[in-house]
């Protein structure tokens, strides 16, 4: 038969006996402890004593911390530009606390030296035809392979030379005296046209006055007209189609030629100006047309196409160069981005008859980087892509913990001379809550920001982390303790069930404790 009997000991500190054996052990026990109450008395004092010591203690931190943040609250009422609200600069020897403006900020570290580009970066990089700027000589748009080319080609009109009589051209041949031999005739293919009277006449290269002469000859020695022949030659209509027929839209080949119908040869206008290229296709009209006609070209460059299908983000490889359509492949470790910018006008020098303008911005770097450490919830190493501020560096961070001190921000600066760095303290609180916006000041490559705990937190840890390993107690008793700092805005009063509206920080420091407890009563067995 098993019997329990079960005493317990209410106190400040709770305790509990235990004891797990056999019958005898169990007996041997109770006849040791007559008085568990009174012998556990003697553990429990002295674990008063430490608890209290260490209430107290604790309690006058926590309230001078108290302190410190309702002066910390009550800081909107201090000037608008209180020493704290600032950056201040940290003497790292002295710990002297000196204000700094943003403009100093900035200035801190020195000069930043160019990026030289590293394995890893990510480099934008782009194209275009160059401008013409002031002080340079003046160049014209020259054609590249694949430009649209609309030509056209129309008569001149201008009358400073006399029109040739060409094929198709309508020719009205009149008599003064005689008046019933007037015809109008076209220039047939053969060049020729059919006269009154006296047959086939060539017409065709000739101009019209030199047909007249031509024709009077003719008539006079044929002596079909009385007295001298008077007679007109007249171009009625010349033949717009053959010119029509010339015009096309083409496109500059591979090998940089044109083909128009109607020609005899291509055309080669590839690098040419475009006043050059006209020249070009009227050289090559005449040789088929009696007249040199007038040539107008409209051009839609292709190499924009090219020069777009070239634009994008190029990694730096593994042996230092950078990949570029149409390009071959170019050095750019060790280079930075002006550097850069001549090596690829060099590179791309060849590629089109025109001046390329090269256009290079840094997209990612993996050279350069910030450290964020502290209360953020992803403390670590980041790349420092573009100029982060510091709050920006936080996000990046994924944000603050709940512990997080934002009027006390540290950074950390190189210092180019050598020495130790520059300590900066920011308050983002009142970047975010005045508009103090130069207390969020860019950051620079290498700077260290990191985000200290609040002063309630730091309370709260140290009761968690430290408390269970200063109270000298066996396996078998354990202590638990729990520290509260609230601050109550309205309470109920019990007595009038009323809301009464106060502020007060409220300090609770429970502990309890917990030994060896069950008392039991021997168990007897029956023969």
């Amino acid at each position: 038969m098993k019997s329990g009997r079960a005493d317990t000991f209410n106190s400040d500190c709770r305790f509990r006996l235990q004891v797990e054996g056999d019958e005898e052990h169990m007996v041997r026990y109770l006849e040791r402890n007559r008085d568990p109450v009174k012998n556990a008395g003697l553990h429990t004092g002295w674990a008063r004593l430490c608890l209290f010591t260490l209430a107290l203690a604790i309690g006058l931190w926590a309230f001078g911390a108290g302190a410190v943040d309702n002066a910390g609250a009550s800081e909107h009422k201090a000037p608008p530009r209180a020493k704290g609200d600032g950056i201040i600069l940290l003497d790292p020897k002295t710990g002297k606390e000196t204000p700094i403006s943003a403009d100093e900020v900035a200035k801190l570290g020195g000069e930043n030296p160019p990026y030289l580009l590293q394995v890893g970066d990510g480099i934008g990089v782009a194209f275009r035809i160059a401008t013409l700027r002031e002080n340079q000589p003046q160049w014209d748009y020259k054609l590249e392979i694949g430009d649209q080319m609309e030509v056209r080609l129309s008569a001149d009109t201008r009358g400073d030379r006399e029109y040739l009589i060409d094929v198709g051209d309508v020719i009205a041949i009149g008599f003064l005296d005689n008046w019933e031999l007037s015809v109008t005739r076209t220039v047939r293919s053969d060049g020729r046209i059919t006269a009154p009277e006296i047959g086939d006449v060539e017409a065709a290269g000739k101009t019209p006055s030199q047909l007249r002469a031509e024709l009077t000859a003719l008539y006079d020695k044929s002596g079909l007209l009385q007295g001298e022949p008077r007679l007109t030659v007249n171009v009625d209509f010349t033949n717009a189609d053959r010119l029509d027929n010339i015009s096309r839209q083409v496109a500059v080949r591979a090998d940089g030629a044109i083909r128009l119908p109607g020609l005899a040869s291509d055309v080669r206008v590839a690098g040419l100006t475009v006043g050059q290229a006209c020249d070009a296709i009227k050289a090559e009209a005449s040789k088929v047309l009696r007249n040199p006609p007038l040539v107008s070209i409209n051009v839609t460059p292709a190499i924009n196409q090219t020069l777009a299908e070239m634009r994008g983000v190029a990694t730096v490889q593994p042996d230092g160069k950078i990949s570029i359509p149409s390009l071959p492949p170019v050095q750019a470790a060790g280079y930075n981005t002006e550097e850069l910018k001549l090596e690829l006008a060099k590179a791309s020098a060849g590629l089109c008859f025109n001046p390329i303008e090269p256009m290079v911005n840094l997209a990612r770097m993996t050279g350069s980087r910030f450290y964020v450490g502290g209360e953020v919830r992803m403390p670590g190493v980041y790349p420092l892509d573009a100029s982060p501020t510091v709050l920006q560096a936080l996000l990046i961070a994924q944000g603050l913990t709940k512990d997080s001190r934002m009027k006390s921000v540290i950074v950390m600066r190189r210092n180019p001379e050598g020495g130790k760095p520059f300590i900066l303290k920011t308050n983002l609180k009142t970047a975010i809550s005045k508009g103090y916006t130069e207390n969020d000041f860019p950051l620079r490559p290498f700077d260290v920001v990191f985000v200290p705990l609040k002063s309630i937190s730091i309370a709260t840890r140290f009761v968690d982390n430290y408390i269970n390993q200063l109270v000298p107690f066996d396996n078998g008793l354990g202590i638990t303790a729990n520290y509260y700092m609230n601050t109550q805005k309205s309470i109920v009063d019990s007595t009038s069930r009323s809301i009464v509206d106060s502020t007060s920080r409220n300090f609770n420091f429970n502990t309890g404790f917990t030994g060896i407890s069950d008392v039991f009563s021997p168990t007897t067995t029956t023969r």
